[in-house]
């Protein structure tokens, strides 16, 4: 056994020689270039009846079908007074059951199938429904994929026990500092807009089930949803069975809410949240961009370097590994479909180094502003977009998934195929230009969660007080339930 092994081992080494050729140390080691070309969208785009639109994929490997509807719907499409509307027909959706099964009916025959069927909590603007069942049973998963996505009948039971859930959600909304910031952060860019409202108990109470079925009945209809479908079936025997289920289904005109894209102007300076906690959660920065904007992948690159590669960016081998002030700290530019994203640094630090933390970052966003980036960083983010694309399309559900989704943005089609060209016309010029136009630390406003007195006085390195970083501001922490300020102990 012993030779045996030895001269598996010795196989492995001549083998490695031969392709590799013979090196010193593993950094001489030479790979040749990842290539990898998507698919093509246009082959896999399918038209159902009523206009539905999908992408369809066969795979069969295994004995699989993969179904999910892309539905453009979610908690922006609230009504100012009926906040909590998307979330609660989500929660319902599949266990308030349909005009001809319960919820527990349609579980259970899921059970009985080996499958599973889930509606993912509304985003901003997308919602999924996703089934997944085994291919000789394809026909009745089809039945109820289309019956909850067509004809949910959101039963009282079902819907006042979804809404307890979610009120007893609420009691626990402020249990997590890094939740409190995600949500006061976005608060304070965005001001009083759709896209911070938040639903409380007494929007949760008010809604009722003739609200749910308005509301499915204004946004659930064939042109606004997508399919991204793969599997072990035909083709074209799929979309004859699909054509027949939803041949009924009728269309209406696209109630799509018109919001407004103005923000109020944000003040900068410091925006405390007292908690009585041993560590400060912060985030600094200012509104950003789309995603469509022309400037994006450079902006990509840029947000690498400075803070999103993770232990190769500069914010990250400052505050962590530099100065060990934090474990988790960067930089991001947060997305969203239709509206500018956030641009912002940060970090979890103890309340004493809570100032230094911020006033590092701050120099890092001064610093990619002033000064070229090297070619080994520009090369180091370059190739890590150009090296991780081919994950977009790892399985095949996950390339259906991927241009389904560039339909329903109504983006182009040959969004993939130009994006690694984009991200290699990158230069060190565009990503200097790139963070002196969207990179504002003047600007910048700093959200900090923690405990006052002990952030405020700071440390050795930085000893405080906190205004040296422009006017403070304390602000209220809101209890969900209510929508009110907490009230002092």
């Amino acid at each position: 056994m012993k030779k045996t092994c030895a001269l598996f081992s010795l196989l492995v080494f001549l083998t490695a020689g031969a392709v590799f050729g013979q090196v010193e140390k593993p950094s001489d080691l030479k790979f040749p270039e990842l290539k990898y070309d998507p698919p093509a969208p246009n082959s896999m785009r399918t038209v159902f009846a009523s206009g539905l639109r999908g992408f369809v994929q066969e795979d069969r490997r295994l004995p699989l079908v993969n179904v999910t509807a892309l539905i453009d719907f979610g908690r922006l499409y609230d009504p100012a007074d009926k906040v909590g509307l998307a979330e609660l027909l989500g929660a319902s959706l599949i266990k308030g059951g349909t005009k001809t099964r319960t919820g527990s009916e349609i579980e259970d025959r899921l059970d009985f199938l080996g499958g599973s069927l889930s509606f993912f909590s509304p985003g901003e603007r997308i919602s999924t429904l996703s089934l997944s069942v085994m291919s000789k049973d394809l026909d009745d998963g089809l039945a109820l994929f289309f019956d909850v996505l067509m004809n949910p009948e959101f039963r009282e039971d079902a819907v006042r026990l979804e809404k307890a859930r979610l009120i007893e959600g609420l009691r626990q909304a402020n249990d997590q500092p890094a939740a409190i910031l995600s949500r006061e952060y976005e608060r304070v860019l965005y001001g009083d807009h759709p896209l911070t409202r938040r639903p409380t108990r007494k929007s949760y109470e008010g809604l009722t089930v003739p609200d749910l079925k308005s509301c499915h009945g204004r946004f659930f209809f064939p042109r606004d949803i997508v399919l991204a479908v793969s599997g072990d079936f035909s083709k074209a025997a799929l979309k004859k069975k699909i054509d027949r289920i939803i041949a009924p289904w009728k269309n209406r005109p696209s109630d799509i809410p018109k919001l407004s894209r103005d923000f109020p102007p944000v003040e900068p300076g410091v925006y405390f949240i007292q908690r009585p906690i041993s560590q400060g959660y912060i985030s600094l920065g200012h509104l950003g961009l789309e995603d469509t904007h022309p400037d994006y992948h450079a902006v990509q690159v840029m947000n690498f370097i400075l803070g999103g590669g993770s232990f190769t960016s500069r914010i990250t081998t400052k505050v962590r590994s530099d100065e060990g002030l934090a474990y988790n700290t960067g930089s991001r530019f947060a997305y969203r479909w239709g509206f500018p994203g956030t641009f912002s640094g940060y970090v979890q630090t103890k309340s004493s180094t809570v100032g230094y933390a911020v006033s590092l970052i701050l120099k890092e966003f001064k610093r990619i502003r002033t000064e070229p980036v090297t070619d080994e960083e520009l090369d180091t983010a370059v190739n890590y977009y150009l090296e991780s694309f081919a994950d977009n399309f790892q399985t095949v559900q996950a390339t259906t998934l991927s241009f389904a989704n560039l339909e329903l943005a109504g983006k182009p089609l040959d969004y993939y195929a130009r994006y690694r060209d984009r991200i290699k016309a990158v230069t060190r010029d565009k990503v200097l230009e790139a963070a002196r136009t969207y990179i504002h630390p003047d600007q910048a406003a700093i959200m900090i969660v923690g405990d006052w007195e002990p952030c405020n006085k700071g440390g050795e390195k930085f000893p405080g007080p906190l205004d040296k970083f422009g006017k403070v501001r304390k602000i209220a922490l809101i209890d969900p339930l209510t929508g009110e300020p907490v009230k002092a102990p």
